[in-house]
């Protein structure tokens, strides 16, 4: 069974994280020939302080066009 994790910063819609998930089941089944019911998608939210890139914390995710 395929168990993919993906860690994301907090802040995506129900709707969002759903699309998400029903993609990499796609990807995953389509590019290793896993069955899609043997897929496990798991997403792990987390604040943006908790992302530390280049030594730096992340801001808190905010969608693109919440800057305009």
């Amino acid at each position: 069974m395929p168990i993919i994790q993906c860690d994301i910063r907090e802040g995506r819609t129900e709707e969002q994280k759903a699309a998400l998930a029903r993609e990499i089941t796609r990807v995953v089944s389509e590019t290793i020939d896993a069955p899609v019911e043997y897929i496990y998608v798991l997403i792990r939210e987390t604040p943006g302080a908790h992302h530390i890139k280049a030594g730096h914390a992340l801001p808190e995710w905010q969608p693109a066009d919440a800057a305009d």
